[in-house]
């Protein structure tokens, strides 16, 4: 039969199991904080770039900066006529792909806009480098010949026209997508077809889906989200400072961080994050005359 343990052996493995959580938890809780810490600069920064842009686009319709982030959001956000607002945008990559990604996935029929969109740009620069190139016609009706197309393939060759004459009669007959959807999951075509396809930016595919009001409605609300978002530092909270230097020579803007010598002090008051989450903070930088500060200490 077992010994029973002793009241100081169990005391002892329970203090150890103390031990070791409170040094998980000095490796981890530090680790935590500072990827807060790392994850809210970049946001601050990234809110800045973005109140850039936007300032950009009030300097474009007023012939100034504004130093009111608040006129500025305002006067994207209220925007009627919808130039504005696909101004900005054009000026945001991520939002736009964001946008055109969530309207394809809520609404089937903007899925097929813009399937259709891009599959008739194909088939333009498909028939565009044909007229150069008559071998990519000849490619490119060798590939129809194994789909439902096929019939009316062989019938327009039989006729002795040219395959690049032939190319662009089966391109009246059918739709874009029905040409293009076999000739983009054919191997030996992927490189050309990307060669010769035209950079479409995301934004204008918006502008596109932008005519529906319903749609319209979808990108005015993540619109108008993502320019809300610009108002505060993601740290402390607070709203950005901007300044605005307008001479008779030169208009200037500056967008800073509002981090402080307060905030950094109150920090240092905070037990928990200075001395155990060796919390650091400090000020984000600044975008001064189209110069990012961080960038030069980088």
């Amino acid at each position: 039969m077992a010994k029973a343990k002793s009241k100081g052996s169990i005391l002892l493995e329970i203090l150890i199991v103390l031990l070791l959580v409170a040094l998980i938890a000095t490796i981890m809780y530090p680790k935590s904080v500072w990827n807060k810490a790392t994850e809210d600069t970049i946001s601050c920064r990234e809110k800045m770039d973005k109140i850039l842009k936007a300032e950009l686009i009030y300097l474009k319709y007023h012939s100034n900066y504004s130093d009111s982030l608040d006129g500025v959001i305002s006067f994207i956000a209220n925007d009627t006529t919808g130039k504005v607002k696909l101004d900005y945008i054009y000026s945001d990559t991520t939002l736009a792909i964001d946008i055109l990604k969530n309207l394809r996935k809520n609404y089937k029929e903007a899925d097929n806009k813009i399937v259709e969109f891009l599959a008739d740009t194909m088939v333009q620069a498909i028939l565009m480098t044909t007229f150069y190139d008559s071998n990519l016609a000849n490619v490119v009706l060798d590939r129809l010949e194994g789909t439902p197309l096929k019939d009316s393939v062989l019938v327009a060759r039989d006729s002795d026209s040219s395959d690049v004459f032939v190319l662009s009669q089966i391109a009246n007959m059918f739709k874009p997508v029905d040409i293009v959807s076999p000739l983009e999951i054919d191997d030996s075509l992927k490189l050309v077809l990307n060669r010769i396809g035209p950079e479409i930016a995301t934004a204008s595919l918006i502008d596109t889906l932008y005519k529906n009001p319903l749609w319209a409605k979808d990108v005015d609300n993540a619109l108008t989200e993502n320019l809300d978002d610009l108002r505060h530092c993601p740290t402390n909270g607070e709203p950005y400072e901007l300044t605005v230097v307008d001479t008779s020579v030169i208009k200037i803007l500056n967008i800073t961080c509002p981090i402080d010598s307060l905030d950094i002090e109150d920090t240092k008051k905070d037990f928990v994050l200075y001395h155990l989450g060796h919390l650091r903070l400090e000020n984000h930088g600044a975008i001064e005359a189209g110069e990012k500060s961080w960038l030069k200490r980088e």
